[in-house]
């Protein structure tokens, strides 16, 4: 799943100035903005803070209360719900198309990989090892993405998944715990996969993801 080329001009440095501050803590969840605050915060045209606005607000990032101002989004038990149900719509798709022409040896070389990404994170936490833990369970779900063959549903997903960055800075998530909880789940998935089965694989799927959103809600 390719990134999408950045805008470089005024509308995309204040667009990436200010969902970086909203996905890396930069504002309090529920906060009240006001465009003229958000230009001078971030040296920024009021035309070009403006037209990012409107694109977060896509995001669900921000929201526009007419008369009021600019709120940042809450990240609440239905945010969390909505976020992963959509996930797990996309993922289940990805799954299905994957299944109609399976690259058995990629399956199971990637189990390989996250057995042993797994059993790294038993006794080593340190960032590096972290990071591999993180880039082999993204390899599984990038799978399934790049299955649809969709730039569009590709964009999509990308922007859910700042969602979930966003419920994992809110809740605080510890990140070699969640990695190696997410990559034993994996393995389920991966084994379904390497066989072809259809029904194992989008059960363990399925399974999974809801695991996901009860760690991201704390449970």
């Amino acid at each position: 799943m390719d990134a999408p080329t950045p805008d470089t001009g005024p509308r995309g440095q204040a667009y990436a100035q200010i969902k970086g501050a909203l996905l890396q803590g930069g504002f309090a969840a529920g906060q009240m903005l006001s465009l003229r605050e958000l230009a001078a915060r971030f040296a920024c045209p009021m035309a070009a803070v403006r037209d990012a606005v409107v694109r977060l607000e896509c995001e669900r990032l921000l929201r526009v209360h007419p008369q009021r101002g600019i709120q940042v989004v809450e990240v609440d038990l239905a945010f969390v719900r909505e976020a992963c149900q959509l996930r797990l719509l996309i993922e289940l798709e990805g799954l299905r198309l994957w299944l109609d022409e399976p690259d058995r040896a990629a399956a199971q070389a990637l189990h390989q990989r996250t057995l042993n990404a797994a059993q790294a994170l038993e006794h080593d936490t340190q960032p590096a090892t972290v990071d591999a833990a993180m880039r082999a369970d993204w390899a599984m779900h990038a799978m399934f993405v790049d299955a649809l063959r969709s730039t569009l549903m590709a964009d999509i997903y990308r922007q859910n998944r700042e969602r979930q960055r966003l419920i994992g800075r809110v809740h605080r998530m510890h990140p070699a715990k969640v990695a190696r909880s997410a990559l034993l789940e994996h393995l389920d998935v991966l084994a379904a996969m390497a066989e072809a089965d259809r029904t194992r694989a989008a059960q363990a799927l399925a399974a999974h993801l809801n695991a996901a959103m009860r760690r991201q809600i704390g449970l």
